[in-house]
């Protein structure tokens, strides 16, 4: 199917804060190289995706036990936490994918994120505002986050068209690209279905195009479809590789898209059908049970034995806080023998960790670099501890 909606430019400005604030893009840089008020319940949102359906989980499989040598990246844990504890700009967000940028810089994709300051306590403002999607980004170790709005009153970096205050409907940032000078992300729209926490749908997936590097960005929409096109997106040969999630809140199942390379929003896409591609978006077959909402595909090195890597929240269990690699020889799986990486210290009572993918950017030969999120049952958490809503960073040696 031709992706032909017509494109939607975004009249959000891109706010990019300086040291002074008087900028007039919103540039909300990290002190050395190397904001509305939200609803106590209004962070849960962006992680509900899943949870709705806790109650009908059922016992995996116990994966395979990996070899215990994963450990705290302590250069990204310290670049991120001093910047926002110090910054007064960006003080923690979820999702958290990374793409490489052509000229050695890193965008850093975040849906959920607050901003403001940090009290001396490590806390956060109850008035700390509160946007549904940033950017930052890393020039060697200088962070710079992009939002919408200005610098009194910031707003998502994009929003969806006729969106207003966003309580209706907003976008989520999912895993993205570069395609020449554009940024590709690729972003999920949900709407709002009721007053409660849970009460929200899933409604489309479009393309962000954020020109480089002044990210002016334009939004296209993709054709419908019940899977949510963002997870993950692999680079590969003649192809980019889209993988989704078809989610139906207790099981989480993956599916698989591509499209001709430097070509994700100009070509029809291709859906995998279990056997060979397909024009229709409805043969789009499940490859793998149990993923989270977010995750990775990557090639492997030697040391892994080739062939592809999907790094996962185990999802098969709920609340699991167990980090999972399956391989694959092909990147439309079959992806099995999953192995565990790590299991997150952070999961117990109302915390719980999700959404957890790898970065073959930052990570060196034998190794991967693992991220995952953290929240809270009880928004009153993500307030009292900064570090209750912030992404956490690992080095996985294989």
């Amino acid at each position: 199917m031709s992706i032909s909606a017509p494109v939607v430019l975004v009249t959000l400005p891109i706010l990019a804060l300086d040291d002074e604030g008087t900028s007039e893009m919103t540039d909300h840089r990290s002190p050395r190289p190397a904001a509305a008020g939200l609803s106590r319940r209004g962070v849960l949102t962006a992680t509900a995706i899943g949870f709705a359906g806790l109650a009908v989980g059922t016992r995996a499989t116990p994966a395979a036990a990996g070899p215990d040598r994963a450990v705290i990246d302590a250069e990204l844990t310290r670049l991120f936490g001093d910047y926002g504890d110090t910054a007064g700009r960006w003080t923690g967000a979820d999702s958290a994918y990374s793409v490489p940028l052509p000229d050695g810089r890193i965008a850093w994709l975040y849906s959920d994120t607050f901003l403001g300051t940090v009290n001396a306590d490590h806390s956060r403002p109850t008035d700390s505002p509160f946007i549904h999607n940033s950017i930052i980004i890393d020039d060697h170790g200088e962070l710079t986050t992009y939002t919408g709005g200005t610098p009194d009153a910031p707003r998502s970096l994009v929003a969806p068209e006729g969106s207003g205050d966003e309580t209706g409907s907003w976008y989520w940032f999912g895993d993205g690209t570069v395609e020449g000078d554009q940024l590709r992300v690729l972003v999920l729209e949900f709407e709002k279905t009721g007053d409660g926490v849970f009460d929200f749908a899933f409604v489309a997936t479009a393309v962000a195009s954020f020109r480089l590097p002044d990210l002016a960005v334009t939004v296209r929409s993709l054709p419908d479809s019940p899977i949510s096109w963002a997870s993950a997106v692999l680079e590969c040969g003649r192809y980019s590789y889209v993988y989704g999630v078809e989610d139906l809140q207790s099981t989480k199942y993956a599916h698989l898209a591509r499209v001709p390379r430097g070509r994700l929003t100009e070509s029809p896409w291709q859906y995998y059908d279990g056997a060979g591609w397909s024009a229709d978006p409805t043969a789009s077959a499940r490859i793998l049970t149990g993923v989270s909402n977010e995750f990775s595909v990557q090639r492997l090195g030697g040391v892994d034995g080739g062939g592809f890597g999907l790094v996962t929240g185990d999802a098969r269990e709920s609340l699991s806080p167990d980090i999972l690699l399956y391989r694959s020889s092909t990147p439309t799986g079959p992806f099995t023998d999953p192995v565990r990486l790590y299991s997150t210290p952070e999961t117990s009572g109302n915390i719980f960790t999700y959404n957890a993918k790898s970065h073959p950017e930052l990570a060196g030969d034998g190794e991967l670099l693992v991220t995952y999120n953290v929240n809270s049952f009880d928004t009153a958490d993500v307030y009292a501890e900064v570090d209750n809503y912030r992404p956490r960073y690992l080095r996985v040696l294989r």
